[in-house]
């Protein structure tokens, strides 16, 4: 579907041309605009797999989901956050900002030890215009970030997660490159822009089930009440918060 909308996007701006010099101006921007909308499509909607996979749940026959959580490390909630997950016995994967990481290295390490994943969220996390990035653009803020974790754990994570989930044509051949693969979620509870834990917590326990990967952000103030009350209620119904295998 990538080369579909390269090839297109490529072909339309040649018809598009043809029909301006023939005086079709209507018609020449419903040409541009329908090519431009299958890559707009496909950027701005995070479980869209026309440029590539985007893995959005994970097969189990039991109940189990996959805890992520997006933004840190934090320096108050990350710490606390760890606390909460060995009192569940739970495993989450943590996706870091990779500047931030920088700023607080002994919490990355602190998650490795308690057998937590780390995943790739950006160097910078450009959330207003990752979408819109180049190839050397995007390259560079999955690279460095890569290149950063494995300065600090001695290893690079093999998972990435895109800034608000919005990725371009460019995102997977750089994964591909990374031999990395790109995470998105199930259900999030939008607590990145609209932070009433109450509200939050509905939206995530509404989209459980088994195999569901579940997105939280840290570092917002509201993470710890979020999660807390989202373990109890998961273990209330026997669920098990893992790490899932993703071979394949």
């Amino acid at each position: 579907m990538r080369r579909f909308i390269i090839v297109w996007n490529i072909i339309a701006t040649v018809v598009a041309l043809v029909l301006l010099m023939q005086g079709y101006l209507w018609w020449a921007w419903a040409v541009i605009f329908s090519a431009h909308a299958l890559w707009l499509w496909a950027t701005l909607i995070p479980a869209c797999e026309w440029f590539g996979p985007v893995i959005t749940s994970f097969p189990t026959p039991h109940n189990e989901v996959w805890l992520t959580l997006d933004d840190g490390p934090d320096p108050v909630e990350t710490p606390l956050l760890l606390e909460l997950l060995d009192q569940h016995q739970a495993k989450a994967t943590f996706f870091f900002i990779g500047s931030k990481a920088a700023q607080y290295p002994e919490l990355v390490r602190a998650v490795q030890r308690r057998g937590h994943g780390i995943g790739n969220h950006t160097m910078t996390h450009p959330a207003a215009w990752f979408w819109a990035y180049l190839r050397h653009a995007v390259r560079g803020e999955i690279v460095h970030c890569n290149e950063m974790f494995f300065k600090i754990t001695g290893t690079k994570p093999t998972l990435f997660r895109a800034p608000a989930g919005l990725k371009n044509g460019f995102v997977h051949s750089v994964l591909g490159d990374e031999k990395m693969k790109l995470v998105g979620w199930s259900v999030r509870g939008f607590d990145g822009v609209r932070c009433d834990p109450a509200r939050v917590l509905e939206r995530l326990q509404h989209g459980v089930r088994p195999g569901a990967i579940l997105l939280v952000h840290e570092g917002r103030g509201t993470s710890m009440k979020i999660v807390r009350e989202l373990l109890t209620w998961l273990d209330e119904r026997g669920y098990q918060c893992v790490l899932p295998s993703l071979n394949g």
